[in-house]
């Protein structure tokens, strides 16, 4: 049986030392059907040229101006023609058997709309860095089962968060569900994709024996913060229907009244202001993504019953998260999104 033709879609933007360490380790896969695509986003430090150079059957799409990650994802899946695409952050370094991993899950259920690997930090590989994401019923996103230690566990387990630092997707999904929505630019993009995948009735998965590094580095900028904010309203909107948006309404105004607070006194209230802006003034583009998302009931009930009752990232963790919005989150969660 001949295996599956995959493509491995690699966006980048000024990643040439990155692609030192990440292109070798695809060669060195033990999986034979594979195609590398470089799409890079208007690179100033000779990203080009050194795959061209160094890595002549890669295929690189060269972007005139910096796109952001979710449009160059959907321009390497347009370039392939694959039945799987994996996505790939540059800056990981992925195992010999990392690929092969993630295509015998895709084959031994058609279910599986997208399977993801095992990371592991590059700094300290015996360290998780994310399995997938968890998501918040307000939105807030995280890496699972970050800075547990590696067991090496090889179950497969379902998770509701995708990460597509490296994950397999399949094509026919995509083509049913649609591809990444590109306004989100960067950022909360895969989990948007992610769960109109559940809307439609698929799963995702994570598979601990596809194991990749990843020289994962948490800097919260204000650009950063200001995206994340922006597109973390966005998935809501998106994804909720009225009566769960009136459902939520309560604790969100009271968890947006404390960022509020919080973006004051750290620096970056003027980008909270502007992700509400972006919303207002692109009212009308939220009400058609609203309404182009399919939503049926029992997959909706199915996302709440999978979506974490706090917020538990440990990089963001203080006593007043702690001790006071956990535990009124949890509350919340049990007595007013579950039933």
């Amino acid at each position: 049986m001949t295996d599956p033709l995959v493509s491995v879609v690699i966006v980048t933007y000024n990643s040439r030392n990155d692609l030192v360490e990440c292109l070798p380790s695809l060669v060195d896969q033990d999986y034979p059907g594979l195609k590398v695509i470089v799409v890079d986003n208007n690179s100033t430090d000779d990203t080009i040229g050194f795959v061209e150079e160094n890595f002549p059957s890669v295929r690189v799409i060269e972007n005139s101006e910096n796109y952001g990650p979710a449009k160059g994802y959907n321009m390497g899946i347009s370039a392939s023609k694959a039945e799987y695409v994996v996505l790939l952050n540059p800056d990981t370094v992925v195992e010999k058997e990392w690929l092969s991993e993630l295509v015998r899950v895709m084959e031994d259920d058609e279910d599986i709309a997208a399977c993801q690997s095992r990371i592991l930090l590059h700094s300290s590989p015996d360290i998780i860095n994310t399995e997938g994401n968890e998501i918040n019923y307000l939105g807030f996103t995280w890496c699972r089962n970050y800075g547990k230690e590696n067991r090496n566990n090889g179950e497969i387990q379902e998770t509701l968060g995708l990460s597509v630092c490296s994950a397999i997707l399949r094509r026919d999904v995509l083509e049913e569900v649609g591809l990444f929505d590109e306004d989100f630019f960067m950022y909360l993009d895969d989990t948007d994709l992610g769960l109109r995948m559940y809307l439609m009735g698929y799963k995702i998965v994570c598979n601990p024996r596809s194991v990749a590094y990843h020289k994962y580095r948490f800097e919260p900028s204000k650009k950063k913060l200001y995206y994340l904010e922006r597109n973390r309203l966005l998935v809501l909107l998106k994804t909720y229907d009225k009566a769960r948006l009136l459902r939520i309404l309560p604790i969100f105004v009271f968890m947006e009244t404390g960022l509020l607070v919080m973006s004051l006194f750290q620096g970056w209230f003027r980008e909270k202001l502007e992700s509400y802006a972006w919303i207002i003034r692109n009212w009308r583009l939220v009400r058609s993504k609203r309404k182009s998302v399919r939503k049926r009931k029992r997959d909706m009930h199915r996302i709440l019953n999978m979506m974490s009752p706090a917020v538990t990232f440990e990089e963001i963790q203080n006593p007043i998260l702690e001790k006071f919005v956990n535990p009124l989150l949890r509350v919340y969660y049990r007595s007013v999104i579950r039933p």
